[in-house]
C-alpha cells in the first residue's frame, strides 16, 4: 500500500486552499504591485492592484516555505527561506531562482534590513538539528554561507529589523534582544542588548529614526522603550569581548493600554508620529506617539496578527487576519481598499471538536454541483464558496449571520456559532444546514441550540445590469426554518440525490436521540418560485434507541441508511424498515466496540459500505451478506455519486512505516469496480483529510475511455488545514480556466435579501437561443429604405406608432413622451416571449 500512495502522490497536484500565508509572512514586491505570501511549498503573488483578485505562483520546489522579504535594492528580488534549510533569492517577474543555498539546519525568519548593515548581508532565524532549540545567524548571500552567529535561544523566533538596517531583534517569552548590526559597531563579535518585561511579549516593533523600541504584552499593553540605540553601542564599545552587560530594564519608557486581549503586531509609520496595532479585537489602532492619542479602523472581521507596509506609499498597509486574509488598508482615508480572501480556517479546532457526551462537532466541506465550487463553513456561521480551480474566493452565504465577537480561548468561553452541518442535491437547487449557537461553554451539549434551515436556489438568472459578467449561479433563498428540531444534537443531514424537480426533493436529519426524520417541501409555490416551506412528513427511531452518528441516501434515492449501534436500511417513502446490518462482534461480549463513523452506497453496484474505525465492511444488498470485509483503521468513507468508487481513509492511530514514519498520517485508498478492489492509494500527511470531493472530469481526457478508472477519475481532497489536493485525472473545471475559456470573466456575485447568487454554473441555453433569434430578427430588417411595406407588420418593433421602422427608428423612440409609447409587446414581441409564459385561451382549440 506504501508505494501505491507513494505512486500516486507523484501525480497528485495542488490547487490551492490552505493558508495565503506560512507563519504570517509576507511583503511588497515589484513597486508594491504584488503581495508576495509563502504558502506551503509555493509562493503566492497577489494582484494588489486588482485588489487580490489575479493570483500567480511561484513554485519552490522542496519542503515548505516558511518566511519571505523583499530586496532593499531590487523591486523583483524576494529572499526566502524553507523548513529544509534552503534560503533561496526569487525573481517573481520571471518565476526563476537567482541564487540558492542549503544550510543545515531549518530556517523559521529571514530578515534584509540592507542599509547600515550593508547589502551582502541577511539575517535568519533557524532551527538547531540537534536540539531543535533557536539560533540567529548572520548569512552573506554573495558566498551562501554563516558569516556570524548572533545568539541562540531556547526555540526559533521571529525577526524584526530596524528600517536602517542598524538593528535586528528577537523575543523569547519575556526578553528582548537587540543586536548593532550597522557599520559603527565595535568589534568582531554582537552583543545583545537585553530588555526584560514582567509579562509575555507578543509583538515588537522600531520606530524608523530608531529611537523608540515598541513591544506588546499578553495583557494587552503596549511598552515604548526610548534610547535603546544608544545603549546598544555603549554595550558594544564597552564590552568589546567581555562579560560586561549594560542593563535595558533601566532605560526610560512609557505604557499605553487599550488591547483586552494580548497584542497581535505593531509598526511604526514612515515619519515615526504614529504607532499602528492590532490583536484579538479586530480593530487596527492608530496611537499619537507624541501624545497618546487614539484612533480606530474598527470591524475588519478578525484579529490581526501582522501589519506590512508599502514601500512607495507607506500609508497603505496590508493587514494579515487569522482568518486567512489579508486586506489592505488606506490609513490616510481610513478605508479597506480591498481584500485577499483564501480559504478561511475551521470555526473549531481538532481539541474542541468533542462534547462531554461524545457528539463531535465536525468542520463542514461541501460541493455545491450547480456553480462547480466547494462550500467551507466559516465564522460568524457563514458557508464560504471557493473555486478550487482558480484558488479564489467566491461568496459568503450568511447561514445565521453574527458579528465577530472577541473570546478569551479558553475552555469556559462560549461556544462560537458555526455551520455544523451543509448538504448539497445533486442539482445544487437544495440546500440544507444545521447551524449552532450557545452562551455556554462547548462542553455543555444541553445548552446548544440548533437551527435547522432548507435553502432553495433560485432559477438561472439573467445578465446583471451593473457589470457585463453572466451571474449564472443562481440565488439561495431560506424557504424554512426549524429551531431545535430534534431533541438531540443533529448528528447527520443529506438530501436525496434522485429527485428532478423540487416537488421530488427529499431531505432527512438524524439526531443524537435516536431519531430519525424526513422532510418534504410543502407543494405550495411562493412569487419567486420557492417553495413556500419545508415540513415534517415523518419519523422513525432507531431499535437500540442509541444515538445516530451517520446517514446517507443510495445512489438513486430508493434507499436511506441511518446507523447507530446497528444499520438500518429504511424505504424512505414509507418509512419502512427495509433490512438491519451490524458490524462482526470485536469485543469479548459480543457487541461492537467502536460507533459507526461512516456509511456510503455504490452508484452503479448493488455495494453497501460502513466503517467504525477499526473494521471497514462492504455488503451485497441483493444478498445482505457482507462482501469483503478488512481489518484496518478506516476512519471515514466517500462515494462518488455516478461511478462504482468508494474512497475509505484510513488512518493509524501511530506512526507508520509504510508512510516514511510520518505521525498521524493517513491513507486515502479507492476501491472500485462490482467487487470494491483497491486500485490505488493516496498518502495524506497531515492526518486523515477533512473531505473527499468528486468535481466532474469527463471532458479533460478525451481517452478516458482507454485508461483504468482509478487514474481517469479527479477526486479532490481536502486536508486539515484545507488545503485542496487533486488526484487523478484533470477536473472539468480546471480544463475551463487552462483553455482561457472564461480566464478573463469577472468573479462577479448578486446578495440581496435572504441569499447570494454564486458563479460557475452554464448559462440558460434556452435564453441564450431566444436572444440569438432576437438579435438575428433584427439584424434582418432592412432600415435602409423609406418604404414601411418592405417591413412586415409584426417585425415594426421599434418606434411603430412613429411612421415605422425605416425613417428615424431610435431618435423618435427616446425623444417621444412616455404616454404615446407603444406597450412592450408590441416593442419587442419576441423577447416578451421569450422572458413571459402566455396562457392559452380557454376556447381555443
Amino acid at each position: 500500500m506504501a508505494a501505491a500512495a507513494r505512486a500516486e502522490n507523484d501525480d497528485a497536484r495542488r490547487l490551492g486552499g490552505g493558508a495565503l500565508a506560512s507563519a504570517t509572512s509576507g511583503t511588497f514586491a515589484m513597486k508594491d504591485s504584488v503581495l508576495i505570501t509563502p504558502a506551503r511549498e509555493c509562493l503566492r503573488a497577489h494582484d494588489v492592484e486588482g485588489g487580490g483578485r489575479g493570483r500567480r505562483v511561484v513554485v519552490a520546489r522542496g519542503a515548505e516555505q516558511t518566511c519571505a522579504c523583499a530586496s532593499p535594492y531590487s523591486q523583483t528580488h524576494v529572499v526566502t527561506g524553507s523548513a529544509d534549510g534552503t534560503l533561496s533569492v526569487w525573481d517573481v517577474e520571471t518565476k526563476k531562482t537567482v541564487r540558492s543555498y542549503a544550510f543545515p539546519c531549518a530556517i523559521y525568519d529571514v530578515v534584509y534590513p540592507g542599509g547600515e548593515s550593508g547589502k551582502d548581508y541577511a539575517y535568519v532565524s533557524a532551527s538547531a538539528r540537534e536540539d531543535g532549540g533557536g539560533r540567529v545567524y548572520k548569512v552573506s548571500l554573495s558566498k551562501g554561507k554563516i558569516v556570524e552567529k548572533l545568539g541562540k535561544t531556547s526555540r526559533p523566533c521571529k525577526l524584526v529589523a530596524s528600517a536602517s538596517g542598524a538593528f535586528v531583534a528577537c523575543v523569547e517569552r519575556r526578553t528582548m534582544y537587540v543586536w548593532g548590526v550597522g557599520k559603527d559597531r565595535v568589534g568582531v563579535a554582537s552583543r545583545a542588548l537585553r530588555i526584560h518585561h514582567t509579562k509575555g511579549v507578543t509583538a515588537l516593533a522600531f520606530s524608523h529614526d530608531d529611537e523608540i523600541l515598541a513591544a506588546g504584552d499578553s495583557s494587552g499593553r503596549i511598552v515604548m522603550w526610548h534610547g535603546f540605540a544608544r545603549a546598544v553601542r555603549k554595550l558594544q564599545s564597552e564590552a568589546q569581548g567581555e562579560e560586561t552587560e549594560v542593563k535595558g530594564d533601566a532605560l526610560p519608557s512609557t505604557t499605553s493600554h487599550w488591547h483586552s486581549r494580548a497584542v497581535g503586531c505593531l509598526h511604526f509609520s514612515a515619519d515615526g508620529a504614529h504607532l499602528f496595532s492590532g490583536g484579538e479585537e479586530a480593530v487596527l489602532v492608530i496611537w499619537t506617539v507624541k501624545d497618546g492619542k487614539k484612533t480606530y479602523l474598527p470591524r475588519l472581521g478578525a484579529p490581526l496578527t501582522k501589519i506590512v507596509a508599502r514601500r512607495e506609499d507607506p500609508s497603505r498597509l496590508a493587514l494579515f487576519g487569522s482568518d486567512n486574509a489579508v486586506r489592505l488598508v488606506n490609513v490616510a482615508s481610513m478605508t479597506v481598499e480591498g481584500t485577499i480572501q483564501g480559504v478561511r480556517p475551521p470555526v473549531l479546532d481538532a481539541k474542541s471538536t468533542k462534547s462531554a457526551d461524545g457528539v463531535a462537532y465536525a468542520s463542514v466541506v461541501a460541493y455545491d454541483p450547480r456553480a462547480d465550487v466547494l462550500a467551507f463553513s466559516a465564522a460568524g456561521a457563514a458557508l464560504q464558496f471557493y473555486d478550487y480551480a482558480r484558488d479564489n474566493h467566491i461568496a459568503d452565504l450568511a447561514v445565521a449571520p453574527r458579528n465577530y465577537v472577541n473570546t478569551s480561548g479558553e475552555e469556559d468561553s462560549p461556544l462560537e456559532s458555526h455551520v455544523a452541518h451543509a448538504s448539497f442535491s445533486r442539482d445544487g437547487r437544495v440546500l440544507v444546514t444545521v447551524d449552532r449557537r450557545s452562551d455556554q461553554p462547548p462542553s455543555v451539549t444541553s445548552a446548544i441550540e440548533e437551527t435547522l434551515k432548507i435553502w432553495e436556489r433560485l432559477g438561472t438568472t439573467d445578465e446583471d445590469e451593473n457589470a457585463d459578467v453572466v451571474v449564472p449561479g443562481g440565488a439561495f433563498t431560506c424557504v424554512a426554518q426549524c429551531e431545535i428540531p430534534h431533541k438531540g444534537l443533529i448528528t447527520s443531514v443529506g438530501v436525496r440525490p434522485s429527485a428532478h424537480s423540487l416537488e421530488e426533493s427529499m431531505a432527512f436529519t438524524a439526531g443524537a436521540e435516536g431519531e430519525v426524520k424526513i422532510w418534504i417541501p410543502n407543494g405550495r409555490v411562493s412569487r419567486g418560485g420557492e417553495h413556500a416551506g419545508w415540513r415534517c412528513r415523518s419519523s422513525a427511531s432507531h431499535p437500540s434507541g442509541s444515538a445516530i452518528t451517520c446517514g446517507a441516501f443510495s445512489a438513486d434515492g430508493s434507499i436511506l441508511a441511518t446507523a447507530a449501534n446497528e444499520i438500518v436500511l429504511w424505504d424512505p417513502k414509507t418509512n419502512a424498515k427495509l433490512a438491519t446490518l451490524t458490524m462482526p462482534k470485536s469485543s469479548p461480549d459480543g457487541e461492537p466496540e467502536n460507533p459507526i463513523k461512516a456509511v456510503a452506497f455504490s452508484a452503479d453496484e448493488p455495494l453497501f459500505a460502513a466503517c467504525d474505525g477499526t473494521t471497514l465492511v462492504f455488503w451485497n444488498l441483493q444478498t445482505l451478506q457482507p462482501w469483503r470485509v478488512y481489518s484496518a483503521p478506516c476512519v471515514d468513507l466517500f462515494a462518488h455519486p455516478s461511478v462504482a468508487m468508494f474512497v475509505a481513509v484510513f488512518a493509524p492511530q501511530r506512526s507508520s512505516e509504510d508512510v516514511e514514519g510520518v505521525e498521524n498520517a493517513a491513507v486515502v485508498v479507492r476501491f472500485t469496480g462490482r467487487d470494491a478492489t483497491p486500485a490505488s492509494a493516496y498518502a495524506c500527511r497531515d492526518g486523515a483529510p477533512e473531505a473527499v470531493i468528486f468535481p466532474p472530469g469527463d471532458r479533460s481526457d478525451r481517452a478516458a475511455a482507454a485508461t483504468s478508472l482509478e487514474s481517469s477519475t479527479p477526486m479532490l481532497v481536502i486536508t486539515r488545514d484545507r488545503q485542496i489536493i487533486r488526484v487523478g485525472a484533470e477536473t472539468n473545471r480546471e480544463a475551463r480556466v487552462r483553455d482561457d475559456m472564461d480566464i478573463d470573466l469577472k468573479l462577479a456575485t448578486k446578495t440581496f435579501p435572504g441569499g447570494v447568487a454564486v458563479v460557475g454554473a452554464p448559462a440558460n441555453p434556452q435564453l441564450k437561443e431566444y436572444l440569438a433569434d432576437t438579435e438575428a430578427s433584427v439584424r434582418a430588417l432592412n432600415l435602409s429604405t423609406e418604404d414601411d411595406d418592405d417591413v412586415p407588420a409584426q417585425e415594426r418593433v421599434i418606434g411603430g406608432a412613429l411612421q415605422g421602422v425605416g425613417k428615424m427608428p431610435w431618435g423618435a423612440l427616446f425623444d417621444s413622451p412616455s404616454h404615446e409609447l407603444p406597450p412592450l409587446t408590441t416593442l419587442c414581441p419576441r423577447f416578451m416571449d421569450s422572458m413571459l409564459v402566455r396562457q392559452a385561451k380557454p376556447d381555443a382549440e
